[in-house]
């Protein structure tokens, strides 16, 4: 059973100042470069979406909503850069209005396990059968509290099977969200091979994180 890590991120929720994370100041202020540093920055053709930064397997986007730090190779130590380099954002810019911060761990595979076949199926699968409907996707959806946030665990089974786990903080005070970005790596990981042990059933062991 192969698995596959993809789009693992940090999304920082607030009314972020564009004029500030400009591609020179997201290499200021959040990654700590030197001016000479080299940056990848690529820009929308339209002139509408958000600019992308790349910078050492880290792509930051900063939205006029949200801030999004992805790291590129999804790896753990990729993503705790990501999850500090949110940190440093919201420390350097205390004044953006925030509102929530989280970060997502997601994992394809190749082959669903039958008891997630199961448990996947309702009885509404039956019904939207007899009314003629076809169903493309299904999908089961959790929320579970982890210390002073949560988090939300959401299954789908298409042509292969997909888990998300999303950890989330609700909250406007700034020390409150770092507290949150700053979850020991080592617990985050112990909850991920805890989620594909014993609830998921997949031996954690194969994840590659």
């Amino acid at each position: 059973m192969i698995s596959e890590a993809y789009d693992w991120n940090v999304i920082i929720v607030g009314y972020w100042n564009r004029a500030i994370l400009t591609p020179a100041g997201i290499a200021q202020r959040l990654l700590g470069l030197e001016p000479s540093t080299p940056l990848v920055v690529e820009v929308a053709m339209n002139g509408i979406g958000p600019t992308r930064v790349k910078h050492d397997n880290l792509v930051i986007v900063p939205e006029a909503r949200k801030l999004i730090i992805t790291a590129e190779i999804a790896t753990l130590d990729n993503f705790d850069r990501a999850r500090n380099n949110g940190i440093k954002a919201i420390e350097n810019l205390p004044e953006t209005p925030l509102s929530a911060a989280g970060f997502n761990i997601r994992m394809k595979i190749d082959e669903t396990p039958d008891q997630l076949l199961s448990a996947l199926k309702t009885n509404i699968d039956d019904r939207l059968s007899d009314a003629g409907l076809i169903i493309e996707e299904r999908s089961l959806t959790r929320t579970v509290r982890v210390g002073d946030g949560k988090l939300n665990l959401t299954i789908y089974s298409e042509k292969e099977l997909r888990v998300e786990l999303n950890f989330h903080r609700q909250s406007t005070v700034n020390e409150e969200l770092i507290a949150w970005l700053r979850l020991p790596i080592g617990d985050v990981k112990k909850k991920v091979n805890d989620i594909f042990d014993k609830v998921i059933e997949i031996p954690s062991g194969e994840l590659q994180i």
